[in-house]
């Protein structure tokens, strides 16, 4: 049986776009990381995870698709 009435639901994590405060370079990051992330070229820590949502360190640019 279709069920076409039954809405979808959205999910909450995405994939964001980061800047690091320090050097400035972005990178992309899971919004629901499990583990610290670090820059790639600083190494300064730029994301840290929580319960739920991790911890954003520096500037979200944008969400990616």
């Amino acid at each position: 049986m279709k069920r076409e009435h039954v809405p979808v639901p959205a999910p909450s994590s995405r994939f964001n776009r980061v800047k690091c405060d320090e050097c400035g370079e972005t990178q992309v990051i899971y919004s629901h990381a499990t583990t610290l992330v670090t820059c790639n070229s600083c190494g300064n820590e730029v994301a840290k995870p929580t319960g739920s949502a991790a911890t954003l360190k520096g500037k979200k640019l944008d969400a990616v698709a």
